[in-house]
């Protein structure tokens, strides 16, 4: 908006001024170095207004799209508390945040990869009181990294792996039944390259 009222000044001001009258001639370059100013502040405010992760992450996102590439991102949180009534269960992220790519479903816990690349997973489980829970991120059953969480803690692992079209991906809870829901136990994963 800055940009198109100095445009206009110049414009208007323009005829006017005579190249014979020295303040004239001032307070045009005024005119122009202001211009410069707000452009710079501008881009240190465009700048400053955003995380540096957000920041890298929408300029991934973006040359990803330039590329003719498809987003595919999923976040999701366990919305309430999971008990489970037995072990080696898919844990049931069901708040989804994010699911660019339709890959993960909140039903099942399970991500099933919409294309080949190599992509960045992140598991974090947290426990509810004095009980201890072991988690483990799994890629169509074998294990690609475990967590533990004791005592109200939270563990957390992530991984950069491949995976190909219908490769299954989920946080199976190994040991231990009273996970915690409030945004304390994630599963996050984005198709890097």
């Amino acid at each position: 908006m800055m940009k198109l009222y100095l445009v206009l000044c110049l414009i208007i001001i323009g005829p006017w001024v005579s190249s014979a009258d020295p303040d004239m001639l001032e307070l045009q370059r005024d005119l122009v170095e202001q211009k410069q100013r707000i452009e710079v502040l501008e881009k240190e405010w465009r700048h400053h207004n955003n995380p540096a992760v957000t920041s890298v992450l929408t300029e991934l996102l973006t040359k990803r799209n330039a590329d003719g590439y498809d987003t595919i991102a999923f976040s999701a949180t366990l919305g309430v508390p999971f008990d489970s009534s037995g072990h080696n269960n898919p844990i049931p992220f069901d708040a989804v945040k994010t699911n660019e790519g339709n890959g993960y479903s909140p039903t099942t816990g399970v991500f099933i990869a919409p294309r080949n690349g190599i992509y960045m997973l992140f598991a974090s489980v947290t426990v509810n009181g004095d009980d201890g829970v072991h988690a483990q991120l799994q890629k169509n059953g074998l294990t690609q990294c475990a967590c533990v969480s004791t005592h109200y803690a939270s563990g957390s692992c992530m991984v950069i792996i491949p995976l190909d079209v219908g490769d299954k991906v989920w946080v199976k809870e190994v040991y231990g039944t009273h996970v915690r829901a409030e945004h304390l136990t994630t599963f996050n994963g984005m198709l890097v390259i």
